[in-house]
């Protein structure tokens, strides 16, 4: 007897919930949305962006999605909370509702970082051989700057599928720079930038990030850039991890007074190079839709083609989550591509290959 009503009860409060659920999805369809231009009505606890199969569709939820028949991901980046909700759903020409909340957030994917502070770098000028120098001091503050920009900037503008792990390692002895005469650049090469790292390997990072002084007194490696990242992470050459080095020119403020300055003017300094080393060669050759380029542009380096302005952070942000307007669609790397590989995976062949 008590089985049996336990039975009636619970097929009681399944049929109370079903009634709930026509009634809201009513409700909606008469008050939000225009049920009758889809098939699928997506709704989800906290309101964001709709993915369908991994592509920004341009609409937010409570929505309608007009599905083809068979299997499908739907998926929504909250606005608010920065979260990834994720669901698999199949399509049989029966009207459906999918409601996506915390059972559906997906499991971020970590990405590995090392910070290597240069406290001394040296090169060879018009006045001779000199060195530049960072203190303890300076360097905690470049650290701080650099966490920053992938805690504020990365991890939200991926709606958390990103989660950095940061390691830092400064170096002990000068950092050697390169000179190139023919466009008076001084950089510090992976050869350099790596011979104090002999001990890592291939899958231990997904990138690097080296932070050297520019100028000191009258000793000037100065260039017409502020960081420099090599775009083929998987390349022998950078140990098949991404490489980025970044100089600072502290001028007469000082490395926390320079900092606050870009925080202010353009903050997204470090999420620039990070996107080079991911948006130009390593997702576009896993069959990932990128933004086109000019002609002899980077993608990085279109965002007035596509309408953003200078400090360029929207453009950030809409390469990062895929939602740079495209022609009918949206374009960039988006949510489901950085779950599916890193570049530390990549280079021990352990991705997810679903492109």
């Amino acid at each position: 007897m008590k089985n049996t009503s336990l039975i009636i009860i619970t097929l009681g409060l399944l049929q109370i919930s079903l009634s709930s659920e026509a009634s809201n999805r009513e409700k909606l369809c008469q008050t939000t949305v225009d049920c009758s231009i889809g098939n699928t009505l997506v709704t989800s606890e906290d309101a964001g962006k709709i993915y369908l199969d991994g592509a920004y569709t341009g609409l937010s939820t409570p929505n309608m999605l007009n599905l083809s028949e068979g299997e499908h991901l739907i998926s929504v980046g909250t606005d608010a909370k920065r979260q990834y909700l994720r669901r698999e759903v199949t399509y049989k020409n029966q009207p459906l509702e999918i409601h996506l909340n915390q059972d559906n957030l997906a499991e971020p994917k970590i990405w590995k970082a090392l910070f290597v502070g240069v406290p001394t770098s040296q090169g060879q000028t018009e006045l001779g051989q000199c060195n530049t120098s960072f203190s303890k001091a300076d360097l905690d503050d470049g650290f701080e700057f650099f966490k920053h920009n992938l805690k504020q900037h990365i991890e939200p503008f991926s709606y958390n599928t990103v989660k950095w792990q940061v390691e830092r390692r400064d170096l002990n002895a000068p950092a050697v720079l390169s000179h190139n005469p023919k466009n008076d650049w001084f950089t510090l090469e992976p050869e350099q930038g790596l011979a104090q790292l002999s001990d890592i390997k291939p899958g231990q990072y997904d990138t690097i990030f080296y932070f050297w002084r520019e100028q000191q007194q009258d000793c000037s490696f100065k260039s017409p850039y502020f960081g420099l990242a090599w775009l083929e992470p998987m390349s022998v050459e950078t140990n098949k991890t991404g490489y980025v080095t970044v100089k600072f020119n502290p001028e007469e403020i000082g490395v926390k007074g320079r900092i606050d300055q870009y925080l202010n003017d353009d903050p997204g300094v470090w999420t620039h190079e990070w996107l080079h080393v991911v948006i130009e060669q390593f997702y576009p050759q896993r069959g990932v839709n990128t933004p086109i380029a000019p002609k002899d542009k980077l993608i990085l380096h279109s965002a007035q083609a596509y309408g953003y302005q200078y400090p360029w952070v929207d453009w950030y942000h809409d390469l990062i989550s895929g939602q740079v307007a495209l022609g009918k669609g949206f374009t960039g790397i988006g949510p489901e591509a950085l779950l599916s590989c890193s570049i530390a995976q990549s280079a021990v062949g352990d991705c997810n290959d679903t492109n």
